[in-house]
């Protein structure tokens, strides 16, 4: 199996997402002590951010967004937040509201989601902002795929159209119900 190969095979199984499950919660020594960053995210972070350059400079633009989006869909399925908000996306847009401070505009003539991230610094426990590069923000584009899906139970289409790693202040993707 060649590199290419490897790296389809591992990033379409999430295995890139799944590093998070061997990582347990950093503890303080004393309660009074702020705990300290885990040096093994910090590590994955780090490792992570190198394969997706690597992925990115030796992969098609297309198979490498397919790979990621797989890998995001991943992610939204271990959440099961769109199937706890099955034909509810209002609640979905509230749930999503209060917890992250993402908005959401629908326009229901046009089938058309504005999905808008709050700002600040990307919410994905994978990224290192000085390395990942925006092409990781193809796995957010899976993660809103697979979510608008199981919400409204019918195919969508996603669009990025802003990303924190590519340089904005927040993450923007247009939802289209097909």
């Amino acid at each position: 199996m060649d590199r290419k190969e490897f790296l389809k095979t591992a990033c379409g199984l999430g295995v890139c997402g799944c590093a998070l499950s061997l990582i347990g919660p950093a503890a303080p020594l004393l309660a009074a002590e702020a705990p300290a960053e885990d040096q093994r995210l910090v590590f994955v972070r780090y490792q992570l951010a190198k394969m997706l350059g690597y992925l990115a400079a030796d992969t098609p633009a297309e198979t490498c967004a397919g790979i990621l989006e797989q890998t995001g869909r991943e992610c939204a399925k271990l959440g099961q937040l769109g199937a706890r908000f099955k034909d509810d996306p209002e609640g979905y847009f509230a749930s999503a509201n209060q917890n992250w401070g993402t908005d959401f505009a629908w326009d229901k003539e046009k089938g058309i989601v504005t999905v808008t991230v709050a700002a600040g610094e990307c919410g994905c426990p994978l990224v290192d902002a000085r390395r990942t590069p925006a092409v990781w923000c193809n796995c957010s584009v899976g993660y809103q795929k697979e979510s608008f899906e199981a919400i409204f139970g019918r195919p969508v289409q996603v669009r990025l159209v802003e990303s924190k790693l590519g340089g904005a202040e927040r993450c923007i993707f247009e939802v289209a119900l097909t």
